[in-house]
């Protein structure tokens, strides 16, 4: 893993406009770069499978589900406003028998809470609130 990007990682002139978009909105951090490092090494250090992930940014911009962690992940993560986990994956059994869900948030859910991440858990997917007030935006209601 070193030499992997951490969630610093990004130019000046990059961190100048997120700083831009966090003040105008008036947004305040609920997580950190020591977090979101942890997060990070976690789910790189995984030898079997490795969850999808989206993100929406503090400009407005959200991302497309990707499972790859090493480069394509927000760099800098001062510009993720949140972080949806997917928790669950298929297994394909046979032709004729209904796909088997994996549930993996039994392994995912206690990691976040380790790391102290403000997050919700709705319909298979883990939200981490990069900032605060929360945005629930595109994510699935309350039961």
């Amino acid at each position: 893993m070193a030499g992997l990007p951490l969630a610093d990682a990004g130019g000046d002139d990059i961190k100048r406009k997120l700083r831009g978009h966090i003040a105008r909105r008036n947004l305040a951090g609920a997580a950190n770069d020591c977090k979101w490092n942890e997060l990070l090494a976690f789910m790189r250090g995984r030898t079997d499978w490795v969850p999808s992930y989206r993100y929406g940014s503090v400009s407005g911009y959200v991302s497309r589900w990707d499972t790859e962690w090493d480069y394509h992940p927000p760099f800098p993560f001062m510009g993720v406003e949140w972080f949806d986990i997917g928790l669950t994956s298929e297994e394909h059994v046979a032709m004729l028998l209904p796909k088997k869900i994996i549930d993996h948030g039994v392994w995912i859910v206690p990691e976040l809470q380790r790391i102290g991440f403000d997050f919700d858990v709705r319909d298979q997917v883990a939200r981490i609130w990069g900032y605060l007030p929360r945005n629930y935006h595109d994510f699935p209601p309350a039961d």
